[in-house]
């Protein structure tokens, strides 16, 4: 270094000498001499820089080996080299499987080990074996046998048939197919298969509706409900409708259920919150609630729904329609004569265990020429089973009139003379028929929104054209047709009633009463005491509805523009209301891209990309949503997202029943076919009239154990369980069986 820096100034030196010879400049000699002068210092300086550098080195920057991804890809790496977790010394390893040792990860340290004596030893040996992969590996046979174990336990499932049957269905299928490789190798019973369901297609099943849940924005509603048996164990129930991306439609899955030990509203909050947190799915993502109609569930305070409202201003309830529809028949049915509710139960009670009976009843049938058919029993969990059995005693009335006359004689009871009175009695009949239409309207709107597909636009209109029928039925058809809102008509007022003979039964009903007026035998103030009653029903059942279909919730004034022929139309010119009513969808979405779309979507030719109206909503919008524009993009995106928000409103799906009330219109002091809830409870009077306590029957079990004053009452078999409460007296609830209403006709 110092010989380095003094060859340089030498030749520096050289250079200035040269240039004085030139110049002959004083100023420069003397610059000359000072370097020079310099330059005599310099070797002295050098040294001491040698010696100080000595003392203090300068330190080199360490390099480190690093694993390359892309060695593993190299064809005389790949198969063998991967990579080491460990680090040695800064160091990244490489590891060899066929060596099972690691090694430096440089290339030269790599390739060093594959020429290796050893490496090149173990490759040869191990080239010549097989994998285990390829000894284990499933042939399609054995893939197709767990797809058929798969779909047997799935058929168990779906059709909710024993884990035991897999005990019967493969021996037996087996002995069948004995051709078949696929039924050979079967080897599902009881055990797997319940395993197959829990923790197979269960889980799977779920994780799928948990994962598309999951996803910001992926609205969902959820319908709620709890058991109300007398078992020990509540159970809370969930289903969700969400959109489904991949079968781009609304559908409607069982989301969980789960075992509760308080029913008030704040644990039912936190159970409902828990269970949807728990899967990791946004709790903002829930837009609508569905209940039945209790105050617990859907009250205005301190309700499941209340508490809901109060974290997530944007989720609407939608109260149960045939829950709704279910309670106004049963309150109606109130004013009907209680003989005749009587005789539809007490006739399915008395064929319902006896094969004897059956078996008599038939003789009579064939002898009448009718159809051998049974006499339906109402059902505790049906929500139409009430206007199919009325039909069935119509059918078969004369057989059975005659069938009880000689029952009488054969097996008296008080029950079978009390439907032989109301069977001999001439308005029965006619009764029967009108509860058959007047039911029949009510099923009608029940089937309506039983249905799968996303009708909650349609509820608002059904509704009103229902009020509009019953309505029309007792007030006169001008004031009807005048009424611009029929949710504000004057139901009750007694000067828009039609004449008393214009009330409308029905045509088997009306044809049966004209035949009635022409009996000289029937005094006319019964016939006008029937109409009456009549008459009471469908104001009771007017009032029911309108107390009951709340339509004030401003999502029932544009739920409508899901309407195909709504939407076509253009009659709402923007969408900003949906935004307004659900304040969460503008993290979401544009408006003013949503109302683009709105209005593009109403100048297409519709026409020529096949949309009709007549489709159906969940079709129509299917075909909307699949147009695509010329680079292959959905021409509807956001458009789409805010309508499926509207149509994941939730609606009660088809059921076989549920909880509370699912039978049909309430008997006095309690429901054909349904335990009577516990604000509602029958109270059974004794032989001495109603005592300060008395027997309230909620559900089966011990009333037979009450003694022969209970059971002689003529009681259908009591379906729960018998307390002793006290009760304040309720004046339509409270009867006694050979009590006879005075104000009815003809002994009613």
């Amino acid at each position: 270094m110092a010989r380095l820096v003094g060859c340089v100034l030498r030749l520096y030196v050289l250079e200035i000498a040269s240039a004085i010879d030139d110049g002959n400049s004083p100023s420069t000699s003397s610059s000359v001499q000072e370097v020079a002068n310099n330059s005599e210092q310099i070797p002295s300086t050098s040294a001491q820089m040698t010696s100080s550098t000595r003392e203090e080195p300068i330190e080199k920057k360490k390099r480190f080996n690093k694993f390359l991804d892309s060695w593993t890809t190299r064809p005389e790496f790949k198969g063998w080299l991967t990579k080491h977790n460990e680090i040695r010394d800064g160091h990244e390893l490489a590891f060899c499987r066929i060596c099972n040792m690691t090694v430096i990860a440089h290339k030269s340290d790599l390739i060093r080990h594959l020429n290796s004596k050893k490496h090149l030893r173990i490759s040869k040996q191990v080239s010549g074996s097989k994998k285990i992969d390829d000894l284990v590996r499933e042939s399609s046979v054995d893939v197709k046998v767990r797809r058929a174990e798969l779909k047997l336990c799935a058929m168990l499932a779906t059709n909710n048939l024993p884990f035991s049957l897999m005990d019967t269905v493969i021996p037996l299928a087996k002995d069948i197919f004995t051709d078949s490789e696929i039924v050979s190798k079967l080897a599902v019973r009881r055990t797997k298969a319940s395993h197959c369901i829990k923790n197979a297609l269960g889980n799977n099943l779920a994780n799928i509706v948990f994962d598309a849940l999951r996803v910001p924005g992926a609205f969902f509603s959820i319908i709620m409900d709890e058991t109300t048996d007398c078992s020990t164990i509540k159970q809370l129930a969930f289903t969700v409708i969400y959109f489904n991306v991949e079968s781009n439609k609304v559908e409607t899955h069982f989301f969980d259920m789960i075992e509760v030990k308080s029913g008030d509203a704040i644990s039912l909050v936190k159970y409902l919150t828990n269970v949807i947190e728990s899967k990791q799915i946004p709790l903002s993502n829930l837009i609508g609630f569905c209940s039945d109609t209790t105050n617990v569930m859907i009250g205005e305070h301190n309700s499941v729904f209340s508490h809901l409202k109060a974290a997530l201003p944007s989720i609407a309830c939608i109260k149960c329609s045939c829950h709704l529809i279910h309670l106004a028949a049963s309150k109606a049915c109130l004013k009907l004569p209680r003989s005749v509710e009587d005789l539809i139960r007490n006739l399915g009670s008395h064929f319902s265990r006896s094969s004897f009976r059956q078996e008599k009843f038939a003789e009579f049938q064939a002898f009448f020429q009718c159809d051998l058919h049974k006499i339906l029993n109402v059902a505790t969990t049906r929500w139409l089973s009430v206007k199919n059995c009325v039909d069935r005693v119509l059918q078969q009335y004369t057989p059975l009139r005659e069938y009880l006359r000689l029952a009488v004689f054969e097996d008296p009871s008080k029950t079978t003379e009390e439907m032989v009175a109301t069977m001999d009695n001439e308005f029965t009949v006619i009764y029967l028929e009108f509860m058959s239409y007047t039911l029949g309207l009510l099923t009608q709107f029940n089937l309506l929104f039983q249905s799968e597909t996303p009708l909650l636009y349609k509820m608002k209109s059904s509704v009103e054209n229902l009020l509009k029928t019953v309505c029309s039925n007792y007030i006169t058809f001008s004031y009807v047709k005048s009424c611009t809102d029929i949710m504000k008509i004057e139901f009750d007022d007694e000067s828009k009633y039609d004449r008393l003979d214009r009330v409308y039964l029905g045509v088997l009903a009306t044809e049966s009463l004209q035949k009635l007026k022409n009996n000289s035998q029937v005094p006319e103030t019964d016939v006008n005491m029937f109409l009456i009653t009549c008459r009471s029903f469908y104001v009771e059942l007017a009032k029911q509805i309108l107390q009951r279909f709340d339509f004030k919730d401003s999502l029932f004034n544009f739920i409508d523009l899901v309407n195909p022929s709504v939407a076509q139309s253009f009659t709402f010119k923007s969408l900003k209301p949906i935004f307004v009513r659900f304040p969460v969808l503008y993290d979401y979405y544009n408006m003013q891209e949503v109302d683009d779309e709105w209005r593009e979507h109403a100048l297409l030719d519709h026409e020529s990309y096949d949309l009709h109206p007549s489709d159906g909503a969940e079709e129509y919008w299917r075909k909307v949503f699949h147009l695509k524009n010329a680079l292959g993009q959905s021409l509807f995106p956001n458009l789409k997202g805010i309508l499926n928000a509207l149509n994941q409103q939730p609606r009660r799906p088809r059921t076989r029943g549920g909880p509370r009330s699912r039978g049909g219109p309430r008997t006095r002091g309690g429901r054909v076919g349904g335990p009577p809830q516990v604000d509602e409870v029958l109270v059974v009077a004794g032989p001495s009239g109603l005592q300060e306590r008395d027997v309230a029957v909620a559900g089966p079990s011990e009333l037979q154990a009450r003694g022969s004053a209970v059971a002689g009452l003529g009681l259908e078999e009591p379906s729960g369980l018998a307390l002793e409460v006290p009760m304040r007296p309720r004046r339509n609830r409270m009867w006694q069986p050979s009590e006879v209403r005075s104000s009815s006709p003809r002994g009613y």
